[in-house]
């Protein structure tokens, strides 16, 4: 017979309280300063507490880097799901316009563009620390995962793969719009994405 879990006592909840605000504001700073600003003296400055008490939790900067990548990575997908659970509880994905579905899209990339972590900065980190491959390749999946429900709802015949065009497409726009933080991509590239969109469900 399995036993109960053993409750966590409070010492050991209030660890893992801190842990996860230390988490918080380190994906903050990276939002405000990029992945390289990251290091144990800027998120005590940050969090308010003395470095000691980073390194305690994050005993090097591979471990925190690591957790505040995997952070920033639940709270994109937090996002995303529930944007998704929303369009599909309040739209018939069947029928809905192909330049409202375009402009859906084009919305998701301009709200995970501001509140979401540079990916340019966290692209450039995989490659000094080479573990973090394995974040970005989940990061990924589950993101295509999420786009081949949307897809397979509107009636796609082929909803994974498609999925896959329609994420490198979008991945693709995020870098004319770090170039361009004035752009409106909702303006700028619906015709574009639409046409996809319209390629996509053959409709």
């Amino acid at each position: 017979m399995a036993q109960p879990d053993k409750p966590i006592d409070g010492r050991r909840a209030r660890g893992r309280q801190r842990q996860e605000l230390l988490l918080a504001t380190a994906v903050d700073l990276v939002r405000l300063r990029g992945l390289p600003a990251l290091h144990a003296r800027n998120l005590a400055a940050a969090a308010e507490v003395s470095p000691a008490s980073i390194v305690y939790h994050f005993p090097t900067r591979v471990d925190l880097v690591q957790a505040t990548c995997v952070e920033a990575m639940q709270q994109d997908l937090a996002m995303l799901r529930q944007a998704t659970d929303d369009l599909r509880a309040n739209t018939d994905l069947r029928t809905i316009p192909i330049d409202e579905l375009a402009e859906w899209f084009l919305k998701l990339v301009a709200d995970r563009q501001g509140p979401g972590m540079p990916m340019l900065s966290f692209y450039l980190e995989i490659v000094r620390q080479p573990e973090l491959a394995t974040v970005a390749t989940q990061w990924v999946d589950d993101i295509r995962e999420i786009a081949t429900t949307v897809l397979t709802e509107t009636g796609a015949e082929q909803p994974a793969s498609s999925a896959t065009l329609l994420q490198s497409t979008l991945t693709g726009l995020r870098l004319p719009l770090l170039a361009r933080p004035d752009l409106d991509p909702v303006q700028a590239y619906r015709a574009d994405l639409a046409r996809l969109l319209h390629w996509i469900l053959d409709r």
